[in-house]
């Protein structure tokens, strides 16, 4: 997941706190010892989608990655290429596996909650459905607020969790403000000490700390998160029992 600027959507840029230290103090070098040194006893995952090329999940296990979250689909009619597959092969190595959905503000809420749920097929053990949002699309049909509830009500009635939801404090704060604070939150945002807890949510549930995360065997570097807890707490998150047919 990649939050960004476009002339056509809000969005917020989690290196925007980076560049701005950067170009005021030395002390950004500080921040980054930090959260390297925070990283050995924290529940570290990765996202991807089919532009990250990894053939190998065995360096994922000896990175000590302990879950990983792949993007399924996206507004009406996406699905990732390499998705079906991969969420295939995860269940293999052990990892505990997500899926996230990209929602898009001008498409109907319900097609796309039903169209995320007729690829993506969860069992006991894997993380809830989780849910992109960050940027509001135009032109948007009716309320942002209520058709982002919509969505997420329907995921939750068919799977019997609560999604997740991935956004950015910048965006959350100017646009969905604090209406969906019982859905956990994953926050994004890079190159700080602890991220910032968007309005209504007392603490995150994960945090993408970084869009540079290099793994042994991998060429390329990859978006990771921590989990705010123990590996002990983060089963306790995972629903244990199917979802609905």
């Amino acid at each position: 997941m990649k939050i960004f600027r476009s002339a056509f959507a809000i969005f917020y840029n989690p290196r925007g706190m980076l560049r701005i230290l950067l170009h005021g103090m030395i002390g950004a070098v500080v921040l980054s010892e930090i959260s390297v040194g925070w990283a050995a006893d924290k529940v570290l995952g990765i996202d991807v989608s089919h532009h990250n090329d990894i053939e190998d999940w065995q360096v994922l296990q000896a990175a000590n990655i302990s879950f990983v979250i792949l993007k399924a689909t996206d507004g009406l009619d996406y699905l990732d290429p390499d998705f079906t597959s991969r969420f295939s092969q995860l269940s293999q190595f052990g990892f505990v596996r997500g899926a996230y959905h990209f929602f898009e503000t001008d498409d109907d809420p319900e097609q796309q909650a039903d169209w995320f749920i007729s690829n993506v097929q969860l069992v006991p053990g894997d993380l809830p459905p989780i849910v992109d949002i960050e940027r509001i699309k135009g032109p948007v049909s009716g309320d942002v607020h209520k058709n982002f509830k919509i969505f997420l009500s329907r995921l939750e009635a068919h799977y019997g969790a609560r999604p997740v939801i991935y956004t950015g404090p910048t965006f959350w704060d100017h646009v969905m403000k604090q209406h969906f604070s019982r859905y956990p939150l994953w926050i994004a945002q890079y190159d700080v000490e602890a991220p910032l807890v968007p309005d209504g949510w007392k603490a995150w549930t994960f945090w993408q700390h970084t869009n540079d995360f290099a793994v042994p065997g991998l060429q390329d570097p990859l978006d990771a998160s921590y989990f705010n807890g123990s590996k002990d707490d983060l089963k306790k998150l995972l629903p244990s029992h199917s979802p609905s047919p």
